[in-house]
């Protein structure tokens, strides 16, 4: 679905998690490495074998509770609770000051920026944005106030004008405050505006809410075009092609 007038937009919003960022090297790889250096040794498969149940655990909890992105503390309280649901079936006995031990560490290994590594095409992407120059460019993501860090440590910060983290702003997506925020912060207008992220309800109904421009990113390739009523891309570079800007 490409833009009638992609010469009319000055500011891009991004998200941040699975669109600018992932887990390095894994989440199961990291919560194996945690749990070891907690004297509990898991095997790797048997890990990513329960991963599928703590995703669902995730997506329902998540759907329950749409608002945990808002706070600190309920966004702490969540991951704890999702990591004991992971690690349940490896502690003897259930114990549950054992699990919230060893949950309370994943969460803080997670709040560091050596446990995330960019995408490859998120340096070379801006780096074409910038250089073509005039794009006002942010980030707005549900996350907790770690994220601030976790951006400045890999070095991304420079790049955007403006960072919205629902934590800090104690609203979360698809909420319209966040997004009506995000174009205070940026001096933008709507209509000249768009965001780009890795969820149809929080990205895309989110942004349209405000008169932004959605685009939805697929990286894992599982969506067809003809199913949606927004662009859809499956790389940044793609969203390149979209504003038409020359791919680096």
């Amino acid at each position: 679905m490409p833009f009638e007038q992609p010469q009319s937009i000055r500011t891009i919003f991004f998200d941040a998690g699975f669109t600018l960022l992932r887990p390095f090297p894994s989440t199961p790889e990291l919560c194996q490495r945690v749990c070891k250096e907690l004297d509990l040794h898991i095997h790797l498969d048997e890990l990513m074998d329960r991963m599928t149940e703590a995703e669902k655990f995730f997506v329902s909890y998540t759907r329950l509770h749409r608002e945990i992105w808002a706070s600190e503390q309920a966004i702490a309280e969540f991951y704890t609770e999702y990591y004991v649901h992971l690690l349940r079936p490896f502690v003897e006995e259930q114990d549950e000051k054992r699990l919230h031990q060893l949950a309370l560490a994943i969460s803080e290994e997670f709040d560091k920026h050596t446990s995330w590594e960019l995408y490859p095409d998120v340096i070379p992407t801006l780096e074409a944005l910038r250089a073509h120059g005039g794009y006002t460019m942010g980030i707005i993501s549900d996350w907790g106030i770690a994220l601030n860090s976790i951006l400045h440590r890999l070095k991304l910060t420079k790049y955007f004008d403006c960072l919205l983290v629902s934590a800090s702003i104690r609203h979360a997506k698809p909420s319209p405050m966040l997004y009506e925020l995000a174009l205070q912060r940026a001096n933008a207008i709507a209509d000249y505006t768009l965001h780009i992220g890795d969820s149809y309800i929080q990205d895309v109904l989110g942004a349209r809410a405000v008169g932004i421009t959605p685009v939805l990113l697929d990286r894992t390739e599982k969506l067809a075009a003809h199913n949606l009523d927004c662009a859809l891309v499956h790389s940044l570079y793609e969203l390149l092609d979209l504003l038409e800007v020359e791919r680096p």
